[in-house]
């Protein structure tokens, strides 16, 4: 038996937990969240806090993450 113990969450709680947490993570650590998602099977990632303007890829909205841009 491990020291672990294992707690039921619905959905919306698990949700709004997550939403709740990663306002508070580094750049860093969300440029490391992206690399989990099935859109990223070929890209790498840097998160600003603001865009710079001389970069050629950027993703401005979900669409943008989504369409493989």
């Amino acid at each position: 038996m491990g020291i672990k113990s294992t707690y039921d969450i619905d959905r919306q709680t698990a949700i709004a937990v997550i939403i709740k947490k990663v306002y508070g993570f580094t750049n860093e650590q969300l440029a490391d969240m992206l690399l989990d998602f099935e859109e990223s099977h070929f890209r790498n990632y840097s998160v600003y806090d603001e865009l710079p303007n001389e970069y050629s890829r950027t993703i401005k909205t979900v669409d943008d993450f989504d369409s493989g841009i």
